[in-house]
């Protein structure tokens, strides 16, 4: 698809799409003082009039990207310091679910936003959520020997998904209702057995025309409830 566009606009330069601002050509970059940071940073005027450096990723913009992706929004705050500010595009949130008190996608999405300290430096994260979300639940722990194991534990997930306007960036949460938060779930893929060296998958997707679930497992498709989808047993964990 990317290679596609190029073909379509040969002499358009402007295929990468950033949060940033329009970037300069090399005679402009030259003329601009020297420690205004670097290709892909700004300064940023926030709130009470706070300045934070902001970098970015730039990503090519296609129909798949405006569905599915989304960015993350990094900041480190550090005394005595401008805010350090990065985004990064993504198109599946990895949601690590190794704590004994995450025991829900909406507590993994905490987890994944929540401050953490790092040295002298305090960092946050927040996001721009997507038209259409995956959630990946980091099952598969490599140990220290080279070794992987598989986390057997339930998750729980609803169906309906409020996204909390906590996990939103300052820029986006303020803009966006309710129903705009709000995600149904379509489609979920599972792992069977209690081995990380295995690799059958199997998945459950909402079927429009039927209005209902069918469970996928190579050739053999199969209607199903909604109950049986929500709540995963240990031999099947999503």
């Amino acid at each position: 698809m990317v290679n596609l566009k190029k073909l379509l606009s040969p002499n358009n330069e402007n295929l990468t799409i950033s949060n940033g601002p329009k970037k300069h050509s090399v005679h402009e970059e030259e003329q601009e003082e020297q420690g205004k940071g670097s290709k892909g940073e700004w300064e940023h005027v926030g709130p009470r009039n706070k300045t934070s450096i902001t970098g970015q990723a730039d990503f090519v913009q296609t129909p798949i990207t405006s569905i599915f992706g989304g960015h993350i929004r990094s900041v480190i705050y550090q005394q005595s310091s401008e805010e350090s500010t990065t985004l990064q595009p993504f198109f599946t949130l990895q949601l690590d679910i190794q704590s004994d008190k995450i025991r829900t996608v909406q507590e993994a999405l905490e987890s994944l936003v929540a401050k953490e300290s790092v040295q002298d430096k305090l960092k946050s994260h927040s996001g721009k959520a997507p038209s259409c979300s995956w959630l990946h639940l980091k099952r598969f722990v490599y140990e220290k020997t080279g070794g992987c194991q598989k986390l057997i534990k339930n998750i729980e997930y609803p169906v309906d998904l409020e996204i909390s306007k906590e996990l939103l960036s300052p820029g986006v949460k303020n803009k966006n209702f309710k129903c705009h938060r709000t995600y149904r779930l379509f489609a979920v893929v599972y792992h069977p057995g209690n081995s990380a060296k295995g690799g059958h998958y199997t998945t459950d997707v909402f079927q429009i025309g039927l209005d209902g679930w069918l469970c996928i497992d190579d050739q053999t498709v199969k209607l199903i409830n909604q109950y049986q989808v929500v709540r995963p047993t240990a031999e099947r964990t999503a």
